[in-house]
């Protein structure tokens, strides 16, 4: 898929390479986890290290808060 929007203000970006995104839970600001069909969840926070990130915490986590 061509990256047409990429870096054109205000248009959205696809972020996923036309993969499709089946859930999206943010919790606030730079605080998010989302999971794509067929790749592996990505799971964003601010200010905790990645591997903590990587290795305690899981997109149950994200939901349940």
């Amino acid at each position: 898929m061509l990256l047409r929007n990429k870096k054109v203000p205000g248009l959205m970006k696809d972020e996923n390479n036309g993969a499709v995104m089946t859930e999206f839970i943010g919790l606030r600001s730079k605080m998010y986890a989302l999971r794509v069909h067929g790749k592996r969840d990505t799971k964003k926070t601010k200010d905790v290290c990645r591997i903590v990130v990587g290795r305690t915490i899981t997109f149950d986590d994200y939901a349940r808060v």
